[in-house]
């Protein structure tokens, strides 16, 4: 068989352990373990799962190494033997898979809230207080938390380097082939080496080598435990970004120290914690485009011989092999990118690379629902992390399925009903496919969110059982004619426009209108609404040269967007001169082209615009819904025709779970 991508197939060896490729699951938190951090069924199934789609070593999520060091519910934990048996099972599944396994230690220090584990001790390198900035975890506004950290003693630091090297052996126990040590994500071995959190003036701090003092006797501890041959990798950083702390320069003697130390491998990503703002180094959204920091990498990984691992927004094989090729890293991990796809290395090893079900960089399932939820999916893959309960099957027996609208919901709709063996026929009234969500990848940098149609048209255009039909608005009595045996009615949603006098003036158009590209006369327009297609639409209209003014009935701008993206959008806002009024509510849009406004009780003229743009949210659309069953047949209505519009993850899941029930 032909070799695709012959360097990412290519066996390497991180000091005893050998693995069959150069792909590694990146750890992440999905919050799929059970409430006391032993592992879940629910969890050992989502690794296995990738570990069954070809990766040659499964890293897990945060393993914390002691109970003042746990940084959320439903993560893992290896601080006490009660935890092994968990991981064991884990070891196993992801053995008889074909992969390796590495068990990803931390303590979470600053990041340890208090608030996950009643009681807790917080402890850091410099103690002080501690304000999360703008983030939102579970409901709880951690922005309103303010949480004091202890100054960690000479025998705090002692004890946590040895629960360390406790976890380490307990790992080995276990069955893991190699640990790997979280110096990074703003962890409690990263605020040691970083002088941008580590202030002391002991021989814990002052200088370099007192801030890798600590990490350094970590490793030599879990060296201790663990014996000379079982591997110890380490994730580091190679920039906190700005303000201060690690940069490039300081990252090359960072690894060119712990190399000495003894690890076995590298591990490279970036960012400074939790803080939002530097969460774009850690989860690259799509904006940020493919491998932000290989380069930072590629410099570090010059200046060392062990085996570096890297890491970020490394989307597809083709990205993966270029850095391998270039020798900008001896292996490439991906964390959204599998769970997006957990067959992403079997498709590449085959050569079915146009198969790969990309991740977007939406960040809308790993991030968003795991903040609001407690656990991580995906809007790509509705299965992530529902691996033991959704499955395709094969229907019995197999049926006429009529789907109506194209968009991403009827697209599901029809790709699992056509994979379960149905006869399917897809009508979109448009002229392609997609629907509303072809204006989703119009905004400045957001490209890649083609990729939730592209791929599901291209998957429906290789079956046979499905009949794609464009430019078909379906009414009662073409349902009549058609006879289905099951009906789904995916229509999606519609511009919402308030009761606001002037809302139906010729200046007044929506945001759809804009992305759908419609254009605009006059250079100064107001933009009402400050949801995320607000910000995008102010932002995409500075873009090209307008002077916008983003009104806000709420007391911010962008809420429900997950902190990385908001991040970016206040950032690219404000690079831009876009005039953001927030606490102002619109009272009328005169003829003459003025604003008039509410801010504090008092009516005000904002000013006067060529132009206003609609961005109110959006209701359900569905002309079909006195439809009779008696022709149409078992009748589903699924997606934001269906549900209260949110966003494409909500009505792409409730498509893909319909469907699997027809």
């Amino acid at each position: 068989m032909q070799q695709h991508f012959p360097n990412l197939f290519e066996p390497i060896r991180i000091g005893s352990m050998e693995l069959k490729n150069r792909v590694a699951l990146a750890p992440m938190g999905t919050g799929l373990g059970n409430k006391d951090d032993t592992l879940s069924d629910r969890l050992i199934a989502f690794y296995t799962r990738i570990a069954q789609g070809g990766a040659g070593l499964i890293t897990t999520g945060v393993a914390a190494v002691s109970k003042n060091g746990t940084v959320g519910v439903g993560m893992n934990s290896l601080y006490d033997d009660k935890y092994i048996p968990g991981f064991t099972a884990l070891a196993e599944a992801v053995h008889a898979a074909g992969a390796k396994l590495s068990i990803h230690l931390m303590h979470g220090g600053l990041e340890a809230y208090p608030f996950f584990t009643k009681k807790k001790r917080l402890v850091s390198p410099s103690g002080g207080i501690f304000k999360p900035n703008q983030m939102r975890f579970k409901g709880m506004e951690l922005e309103k938390t303010t949480m004091i950290s202890n100054v960690m003693s000479h025998e705090d630091i002692q004890t946590v380097g040895d629960e360390f090297a406790a976890a380490a052996l307990r790992a080995k126990q276990a069955g893991a082939d190699a640990v790997e040590l979280n110096g990074a994500q703003g962890f409690l071995l990263q605020q040691f080496y970083s002088p941008y959190f580590n202030k002391r003036t002991d021989e814990y701090g002052g200088n370099f080598l007192g801030r890798m003092r600590f990490p350094l006797e970590v490793i030599q501890k879990v060296r201790s435990a663990v014996g000379e041959e079982f591997p110890i990798i380490f994730r580091m950083v190679a920039t906190e970004g700005e303000g201060g702390g690690i940069d490039v320069a300081d990252a090359v003697v960072i690894a060119q120290t712990l190399e000495e130390a003894g690890i076995d491998a590298l591990h490279i990503t970036a960012g400074r914690g939790i803080s939002p703002t530097y969460w774009s180094l850690m989860m690259p959204i799509a904006e940020e485009g493919p491998t932000p920091i290989i380069d930072h990498i590629s410099t570090i990984k010059s200046t060392v011989s062990v085996p570096v691992i890297g890491v970020q927004r490394i989307i597809d094989p083709e990205n993966a092999e270029d850095i391998l090729k270039n020798g900008k890293a001896d292996l490439v991990a991906l964390g959204r990118g599998l769970i997006a796809d957990p067959d992403w290395t079997n498709k590449a090893r085959e050569g079915r690379a146009d198969d790969i079900r990309k991740c977007i960089g939406c960040l809308q399932g790993c991030i968003g629902t795991q903040m609001t939820a407690g656990f991580a999916n995906c809007l790509q893959n509705p299965e992530a992390g529902r691996e033991t309960e959704m499955h395709i099957t094969q229907a019995a027996p197999s049926k006429r399925v009529l789907v109506i609208g194209g968009g991403p919901a009827g697209l599901e709709t029809a790709l699992i009903a056509a994979q379960r063996g149905h006869d399917v026929t897809l009508c979109e009234k448009g002229k392609k496919l997609g629907g509303q969500w072809n204006l989703a990848f119009v905004p400045p940098g957001k490209n890649d969110f083609r990729w939730v149609v592209d791929w599901r048209v291209d998957q429906i255009n290789k079956l046979n059982n499905v009949t794609v039909i464009t430019d078909c608005e379906v009414d009662q009595e073409m349902v009549n004619a058609f006879a289905p045996d099951v009906t789904v009615i995916a229509t999606g949603s519609i511009p919402l426009i308030p009761a606001i006098p002037g809302a139906q003036n010729d200046s007044v158009i929506t945001a759809h209108d804009i992305l759908g590209g419609k254009s605009i006369n006059g250079q100064t327009v107001a933009v009402i609404g400050g949801g995320a297609t607000g910000c995008e639409t102010a932002n995409a209209l500075a873009a090209e040269g307008k002077k916008v003014t983003l009104v806000e009935v709420l007391p911010d701008i962008g809420i429900g967007e997950v902190p990385a993206r908001k991040v970016w959008l206040m950032k690219s806002l404000a690079q831009q001169g876009v005039t953001i009024e927030t606490n102002t509510k619109v009272d009328e849009i005169a003829t003459s082209g003025e604003l008039f406004v509410v801010q504090e009780g008092q009516r005000k003229n904002l000013g006067e615009f060529d132009a206003f743009v609609m961005a109110t949210g959006v209701s359900s659309y569905n002309p079909l819904r006195g439809i009779s069953s008696d022709v149409a047949g078992k009748t589903y209505v699924v997606g934001d025709a269906y549900l209260m519009p949110t966003n494409g993850l909500d009505a792409l899941h409730h498509a893909s779970e319909i469907a699997r029930t027809i």
